[in-house]
């Protein structure tokens, strides 16, 4: 084939293909505000996280980059509203273990999460059981002995149902031997501030929970990790104190389905940065978070893993974790 006859038929072609596929590709990402959907009201750690990436994120990138708060169904309304956004990375979903459990322990959806793609795992962190401190209990014997004395008088608070607090609280219950009462907020927010009011008695909060401990706001009973947290060094495990539990949360961003992938390194490449900065740093170290920072791959491989594991655990168990 001759130059001239090569060039008219790649000329063809590429004027055969509609502009609008080949458009997206070609924009520099981001031209406009960028809204991080963060499924939880203001006052929790994820909205801590959010709010902390968005600022840094908005001078990276030289545009508005906001945190819309959609709290409500355990996760459910705001993960819809990504789920159903285009897919050109203007809406990111911030999310954590509610992704996990909904699909699993809810018997139907309002949006397939199939129509979501993991992007970057921000970190983990464990589950601390706080309670009000000016409770008659203030130890985890304690606490076991009034709900064995008194079934149900445990009243446990959570930011939803299927939340990470929830799952910890009836996997205590089971280990403990003991029946509680929850008590589901629309985040961890609303939750604490009836915890610190005396309406409920605790609630598994993240080492986040450390600063209103140590102000005498809190008693912190124990924290489900493996080994004692870093940033809550004072509070024994569970398992010291004679309970085999540890459980905990994770934290990481989504966008729809079908986002290119050049727009999605550029945000991984925009939140990396953004973790690099002093301010960002100091607001998260503040949560206790455990940095994971895994990208899309292995972060489907991690979720695979969380979801396998809930499973076995509502199967083999027989923890009070029922379908809704």
């Amino acid at each position: 084939m001759k130059k001239s006859s090569a060039f008219k038929f790649v000329l063809t072609i590429c004027l055969s293909v509609p502009f609008f596929l080949i458009a997206p590709t070609l924009a520099k990402y981001p031209e406009k505000q960028v809204t991080i959907v963060v499924p939880y009201p203001p006052g929790g750690v994820t909205d801590v996280y959010g709010r902390a990436l968005a600022q840094r994120l908005s001078q990276i990138w030289g545009q508005p980059v906001v945190v819309d708060n959609k709290p409500g169904g355990g996760t459910v309304i705001g993960t819809q509203l990504v789920s159903r956004a285009s897919a050109d990375g203007y809406t990111i979903l911030l999310t954590s273990y509610g992704y996990t459990s909904n699909p699993v322990l809810k018997k139907s959806l309002p949006y397939d999460p199939k129509a979501l793609s993991p992007l970057y795992l921000l970190g983990t962190s464990a589950n601390m059981l706080v309670i009000n401190p000016n409770l008659s209990v203030k130890t985890l014997s304690d606490i076991v002995a009034l709900g064995k004395s008194n079934p149900g008088a445990l009243t446990f608070g959570s930011s939803g149902n299927a939340s990470s607090p929830h799952i910890a609280a009836e996997l205590f219950a089971m280990e403990a031997g003991v029946k509680m009462t929850h008590i589901p907020y629309k985040g961890t927010g609303p939750a604490m501030n009836d915890l610190l009011g005396g309406q409920i008695m605790g609630i598994f909060d993240g080492p986040s929970a450390m600063p209103r401990v140590r102000a005498g706001q809190l008693n912190a009973i124990a924290i489900a990790s493996a080994q004692r947290h870093p940033a809550a060094m004072e509070v024994p495990t569970f398992r010291e104190l004679g309970i085999d539990l540890v459980f905990g949360s994770w934290f990481g961003f989504f966008v729809p389905t079908g986002t290119f992938g050049d727009v999605q390194s550029t945000i991984i490449a925009g939140i990396e940065l953004a973790l690099q900065d002093p301010i960002v740093i100091a607001a998260i170290e503040k949560t206790g978070l455990t940095y994971a920072r895994l990208k899309q791959r292995d972060y489907q491989k991690f979720l695979d893993g969380e979801e396998a594991r809930l499973r076995r655990l509502i199967k083999t168990e027989g923890a009070g974790i029922q379908l809704e």
